[in-house]
């Protein structure tokens, strides 16, 4: 009989955790490392975009009944990137100029909520995810360490800890993040009548850009399919589902000589403020949009995108999602690159567990498929930001 493996995962998104319900549900011993001290002690990303690449991972390492809570849960159809123009009277929907390379932007999906995707993602692992745990680095015979002075051992480490890891910082130290200069402030507001009346109707299977006023914005809808809390006790009875309520998801966009250093450790409240702050001028319907909001879910993003880098000799550590390849959101290839990477990834692990391969081998594997699919879709979304943001935001 084979060796149980023990896999370390550095990181408690949306692309640790999936990777960690695919190993557990095969018999791998996995234990997830987060730094944050819960699930819930800082605001989040409120809505991303999954089309069939996120969906597919979803499948393969969910359980039946959560991947069925997942897709009974899901929002609206996400279909196209819209420009909406914000110098008349009403916002309107305006053609999007030609765009170089493919013109789709993006790919035709779901939106989904952040929050009760990695609540699904979350279930059952009770015992498998510690929080407070920050990595600080790691031993080359796989000894993960924390910053709070202990440490665990392991036979593979998989650094799935962000755009800042730890582990990608010791891996790979050629490993380069470039900063676009793009701050982001980003929220979610309960959908009213009159704020729906006062957006472009084309806005229900859509995500849009905002034009003609500064500062730049970002707004889609978040529709769950049904209701999430009364679905999960049908579909997954214990689990307890936080968001109750349709929401409209906003970001602000700025550069970067707006936004401090200050500024980006701000409180969610007082982050709010400042969104507030930046939107003085803004057209009503958007300043409605982003006074409305819930205070406690603001959040604060830096834009940047990842380098790419050659292939490198494979060994028990490895990454995945924006640790290796983090991109900016104008593809919405994130969240699906990094589903996409756990679930090759658990594959290819597994395989090695029941005889088929030596880890090195079965890691090598994964990483050869992971930088070209990633590297591609950094390069594509970067391409993007530059042509849609840059030139037609500005």
């Amino acid at each position: 009989m084979n060796q149980r493996l023990r896999v370390l995962i550095a990181g408690a998104g949306l692309g640790g955790l999936c990777l960690a319900q695919l190993l557990r549900r095969a018999g791998v011993d996995v234990l997830v490392f987060e730094r944050d001290a819960g699930p819930y002690s800082r605001a989040q990303g409120h809505r991303v975009h999954l089309d069939h690449r996120g969906e597919d991972a979803l499948r393969a390492c969910l359980p039946h009944h959560l991947f069925a809570l997942y897709e009974a849960t899901r929002g609206q159809p996400s279909e196209r990137l819209m420009l909406i123009d914000a110098e008349g009277e009403h916002l309107r929907e305006i053609p999007v100029p030609p765009l170089p390379g493919d013109t789709s932007i993006i790919k035709r999906g779901r939106a989904v909520s952040r929050s009760t995707l990695r609540e699904i993602l979350l279930a059952g692992l009770d015992d498998v995810v510690h929080y407070g745990k920050a990595l600080t680095h790691y031993d080359h015979d796989v000894r993960a360490w924390f910053a709070d002075g202990t440490h665990v051992s392991g036979d593979v480490l998989v650094g799935a800890d962000g755009i800042g890891s730890a582990v990608r910082r010791q891996r790979l130290p050629q490993a380069r993040i470039d900063d676009l200069n793009i701050r982001w402030i980003g929220g979610k507001t309960p959908v009213t009548a009159d704020i729906e009346r006062s957006l472009p109707g084309g806005l229900h299977n859509a995500f849009a850009a905002v034009t003609g006023m500064d500062p730049a914005m970002m707004i889609g809808y978040m529709r769950f399919g049904n209701p999430p809390r009364a679905t999960a006790e049908r579909l997954a009875p214990g689990l307890r589902l936080t968001d109750t309520e349709d929401f409209v998801m906003w970001a602000i966009t700025v550069q970067r000589d707006r936004l401090t250093v200050a500024d980006a450790a701000l409180p969610a409240s007082d982050l709010h403020r400042r969104a507030l702050d930046l939107t003085t001028t803004a057209h009503p319907a958007l300043r409605r949009v982003v006074g409305r909001a819930w205070p406690e879910h603001t959040f604060h993003l830096s834009i940047g995108t990842s380098v790419p880098v050659p292939a490198w000799d494979s060994d028990h550590v490895t990454l995945l999602g924006d640790a290796i390849h983090a991109m900016p959101p104008s593809r919405a290839s994130g969240a699906n690159t990094a589903l996409s990477d756990a679930a090759d990834l658990g594959r290819h692990l597994i395989d090695s567990q029941r005889g088929r391969g030596s880890l090195p081998e079965a890691i090598g594997a994964y990483e050869h498929t992971m930088i070209e699919r990633g590297f591609a879709a950094v390069e594509s979304s970067t391409l993007a930001i530059d042509a849609f943001a840059r030139k037609i935001i500005r």
